[in-house]
């Protein structure tokens, strides 16, 4: 049995090593299989990944975590409610999908806190190599792709040299979710290696002018927010972090500058780039925001049912680029207040347990990591205010792994365990296996043959929520 549980950790890890090192630049997903977009091959990546997680954890285990009798009682009600605005919705089998991978995310949180609890150190080793692998490849493919359009004098348009996404912005989720934790080799590991301090340097600094050349501004915005929120609640604790960041968004801007101003320029190799992050122009969000405020007034109970905004409005957008305003229009305003309830408890939490008189008190490594975390989660929950961060699937991962990291770290392993709580997590957990398996299944028989549309769910909105929409 401790084999098989060995055996079973391990592909877990290689499969989210897969999802994050290579998924951003190569599409995994045979063709001659499954004919599949950049987005639907992160999908099915995901959906395979959170299966085996649900699998994993369908057999009983002792509890990963204590919980308190009032936050369990949350957990239940917000189950409830989710199914009751699941089944109330247009279609349910396509919101039972949303909700079920929720779900799986959450044990992957789960399978997470258990990782850190058996060996913190080597886990949070192996997420930076992981993220530093899955950045490098990206960098590769970028700076060959800019280099060659600077010799031949060809213009640069996007994806090229950005490959891997199907949007730039999703991208950028990318890139916020690794911009903090690939700081902490040189915040907290003894290298006395100079070459490899150096090599991280310039590849922060690169990783910026990348984050430049994409143009989001929402990105910058939400780094200086988590940047400011992590001075005022850490002070001099932080200092080191943030001189990193900002000497590196300094470097990046720079370097960002010189390749695609300053060297074109010189060369007249008339490299062009598709838009700039001083562009005067902005998307229009007050569209889907103001849609999103009449349906939260028409279905302010359990909303329009989970993943269902695509379905209520002409040809804008499969979601609303707002969390707090995707939760109210889909799953209704009390799942909302729960949802937001518990992470505004949480922080609290946090910044009770973690703040600037408490982190002097620990290790180099946990202090640096407490503030990594902290600046993470605050700057992509800014983010998600403007974008699909909790839509798109390898943000998922992430965004659910930064938590399980944080929920470890505040918490110590229980020392009570329940056979009772352990059932209910190792039940709960294969009913929705069976429930994300059943209900994404569909699309994923559809997209297996020779049909044009491939995984289309239907809706008129453009652009992917869970599936690409194909027209």
């Amino acid at each position: 049995m401790l084999r098989t549980h060995t055996y079973s950790k391990t592909l877990i890890l290689a499969m989210f090593a897969v999802l994050i090192c290579l998924s951003p630049t190569l599409n995994l997903i045979p063709k001659k299989l499954i004919a599949t977009s950049f987005h639907d091959s992160h999908r099915l990546l995901e959906l395979i990944f959170i299966s085996v997680i649900l699998l994993y954890n369908s057999i009983p285990k002792p509890p990963a975590f204590a919980m308190s009798p009032t936050l369990r009682n949350a957990f239940y009600a917000l189950i409830a409610l989710a199914i009751a605005s699941s089944l109330l919705a247009l279609s349910p089998r396509h919101a039972l999908i949303e909700i079920s991978m929720f779900a799986g995310l959450s044990y992957l949180t789960i399978f997470v806190i258990r990782l850190h609890h058996e060996n913190n150190t080597q886990l949070i080793q192996w997420l930076v190599y992981a993220y530093w692998a899955g950045i490098a490849l990206s960098m590769v493919s970028f700076y060959v792709g800019y280099t060659t359009a600077t010799i031949f004098a060809s213009p640069i348009i996007w994806p090229a040299p950005v490959t891997g996404f199907g949007n730039i912005r999703f991208f950028n989720q990318y890139q916020l979710w690794t911009v903090g934790l690939i700081t902490l080799p040189l915040l907290a590991y003894e290298l006395k290696n100079n070459l490899l301090r150096r090599s991280l340097h310039v590849g922060l600094t690169a990783w910026w002018i990348i984050l430049f050349f994409t143009s989001s501004r929402g990105v910058l915005l939400a780094n200086l927010i988590g940047l400011l929120g992590t001075a005022i609640i850490y002070r001099k604790q932080a200092w080191s972090f943030i001189r990193l960041q900002l000497t590196h968004i300094t470097t990046g801007f720079i370097g960002y500058i010189t390749l695609f101003q300053l060297i074109p320029n010189l060369r007249g190799s008339g490299v062009i780039i598709t838009g700039t992050v001083f562009r005067s122009t902005t998307s229009d969000r007050m569209r889907l925001w103001d849609l999103s405020m009449e349906l939260i007034r028409n279905h302010p109970v359990f909303g329009i049912g989970p993943m269902h905004f695509a379905w209520y409005n002409n040809n804008i957008s499969a979601h609303p680029h707002d969390s707090v305003l995707q939760l109210m229009t889909e799953w209704g305003l009390p799942a909302a207040l729960i949802i937001l309830s518990l992470a505004g408890y949480g922080l609290f939490c946090w910044i009770k347990k973690f703040n600037a008189n408490t982190l002097s008190t620990q290790s180099k490594l946990q202090s640096n990591l407490i503030v990594i975390l902290f600046f993470t989660l605050i700057a992509n929950a800014t983010y998600s205010l403007v974008d699909g961060v909790i839509v798109m699937p390898i943000s998922q991962i992430m965004m659910f792994t930064s938590i399980g990291l944080a929920m470890a770290i505040y918490q110590t392993p229980p020392q009570i365990s329940t056979r009772k709580n352990s059932l209910f997590l190792a039940v709960f957990a294969g009913l929705t296996l069976i429930t994300l398996i059943g209900s994404s299944l569909p699309e994923i028989l559809q997209g297996a043959k020779d049909n044009p549309k491939h995984f289309s769910m239907g809706y008129q909105a453009s652009g992917p929520r869970f599936w690409e929409e194909v027209k």
